[in-house]
């Protein structure tokens, strides 16, 4: 494998105009391979050796934290960080420029045309290369096989240049055809053997950066010469070669595609018909109204995984995507599958998940609202602690949470206060009692419901009502009551009745006081 340095780097000819801003001590590090940024932690998928290429789209809303990941890029070894223009972020942290330079990591800033693809294509071009003496003679044909690859031609092209070149029958096999959109090469007839005489295939592995990626076949009676097995070892770097260049464009794609995406759901004041066409350009059709989904799942499923648990549960249009160990989705809005989606993701290797869904949005510019109400129903889910829910569904904890915490404090306070730090002190349940009986309105229901005998049930109402002061027999008295018991389970407990909570727990006579 070819070495390059960072200085050899910026003489490619996709990264022309390329400069470095800070870290030039730095400049003759080794790079091994090329990756993109397009998630705020990048962490899991770097890799020693590996030049960063960055829009700053992901920190847009935190520039500073470019700081800590320079850092994080030096500790993990990386080479250097590419950054476009500053076209999401205004200005760098203070603290960039000079962190580089001590560190000796160097920052370059690209062209605001550069290619993204057109630079992993030409860096792998370089760090893939082998270095292998080889006669005069096939130097032709070494080139015509180097000339195919970067020229994007495919497996079957070389695969008949190396068979011309030998006089054998040749197929050159990716492990993952599927992947690289194509199907495994049928290989070519091999010339009759003679009488007594069988026919062998020779297989040669290709490899990607140390990974094997596909193998190639070359048949006949005799083992390949020393001469035709560099052609054959050629033949194996441009297979390299390509399959390298389809998966970084694969890759590439996906990268790109999770932008847009995640650009739909969260910028605002974009131009609806320009959104559409780039949703057609990946193939998307997301006419129609759709929301959005988003599940917080204990750990991340795998990319197959989760686009086939997408398409079965959420319909064939539907998009879906990975944020960490979130997974977002923007589905059409009749689809109605919270639960159904949530299953599959739990099957997928997810682990416990929590689905949540968004208002409808009519148009692509409507999406950003609906990814915002899906995070506050992903929220509201958390606290309720529901596996699923829709934003349809929550219209009554919306309108409480509407309200300032402090306000909605004040309310359970003035009105279950001394019920709540009763509770807290003497380890009791008389909220629970009160929260059962308003639900279902009638005592003795609600002293089976909880496993009480009646006249129990009675003196726990008797004591609710002379510890609020409060009449359960008023409707508007009962209301407010259980506002403010679901208003404490939604914002949590005051300051005044924790503060008194803990004074009971130390000393009981707190509690006689209030009781």
């Amino acid at each position: 494998m070819a070495t390059l340095t960072v200085r050899e780097v910026m003489t490619l000819a996709p990264l022309r105009g390329t400069y470095v801003l800070a870290g030039d001590s730095g400049i003759d590090r080794l790079v091994s391979g090329v990756n993109v940024m397009e998630v705020p932690d990048i962490e899991p998928y770097i890799k020693p050796g590996e030049l960063l290429l960055t829009t700053a789209y992901p920190v847009r809303d935190r520039p500073e934290s470019l700081v800590g990941l320079l850092r994080l890029l030096h500790s993990r070894g990386l080479a250097a960080l590419a950054i476009k223009p500053l076209r999401y972020v205004e200005r760098l942290p203070d603290r960039f420029a000079e962190l580089a330079d001590e560190l000796a990591f160097p920052v370059l800033v690209v062209p605001g045309d550069t290619s993204f693809n057109e630079v992993i294509t030409a860096v792998l071009g370089v760090v893939l290369a082998e270095h292998d003496p080889e006669p005069a003679h096939d130097e032709v044909i070494r080139e015509r096989l180097t000339g195919i690859a970067l020229a994007g031609g495919g497996l079957e092209e070389i695969a008949r240049t190396l068979a011309g070149a030998l006089d054998r029958s040749v197929e050159v096999v990716a492990d993952d055809a599927l992947v690289l959109g194509g199907s495994p090469q049928t290989p070519a007839e091999d010339t009759p053997a003679a009488p007594g005489r069988r026919t062998v295939r020779w297989e040669f592995p290709v490899t990607v950066a140390g990974v094997r990626r596909g193998h190639v076949l070359v048949g006949g009676q005799d083992e390949p010469s020393l001469a035709q097995r560099r052609l054959v070892r050629q033949a194996c770097f441009a297979a390299g070669m390509h399959i390298a260049q389809a998966l970084a464009s694969i890759e590439l794609d996906r990268r790109l595609r999770v932008v847009f995406l995640e650009e739909l759901v969260t910028a605002t004041s974009l131009d609806a018909d320009a959104l559409e066409q780039r949703a057609r350009l990946f193939g998307w059709d997301l006419g129609g109204t759709s929301t959005v989904l988003l599940a917080a799942c204990t750990t991340a499923p795998s990319e197959r995984s989760l686009q086939s648990a997408a398409r079965r549960t959420l319909g064939a249009t539907a998009v879906a995507w990975l944020r960490g160990t979130q997974v977002v989705a923007i589905a059409p809005a009749h689809a109605r599958a919270e639960e159904a989606f949530r299953e599959a993701l739990e099957r997928a290797g997810a682990g416990p998940t929590v689905v949540a869904s968004g208002c409808p949005a009519p148009t692509l510019t409507a999406l950003p609202g609906s990814h915002a109400t899906a995070q506050e129903v992903l929220h509201i889910a958390g606290v309720t602690h529901r596996s699923t829910t829709r934003y349809a569904d929550l219209g009554f904890e919306r309108l409480v949470l509407s309200l300032p915490p402090d306000r909605l404090r004040d309310f359970v306070e003035d009105q279950v206060g001394p019920l709540l730090r009763h509770d807290l002190q003497v380890d009791g349940d008389l909220c629970r009692t009160l929260e059962v009986f308003l639900g279902l309105g009638n005592a003795a229901e609600a002293a089976r419901r909880l496993f009480v005998h009646y006249n129990t049930m009675k003196h726990r109402l008797q004591r609710i009502g002379e510890l609020l002061g409060a009449d359960l027999h008023d409707p508007r008295t009962r209301t407010a009551l259980a506002l403010a018991l679901e208003a404490h389970r939604l914002v949590g407990p005051s300051p005044a009745t924790g503060a008194a909570a803990g004074d009971g727990r130390r000393g009981q006579g707190r509690s006689s006081a209030l009781e």
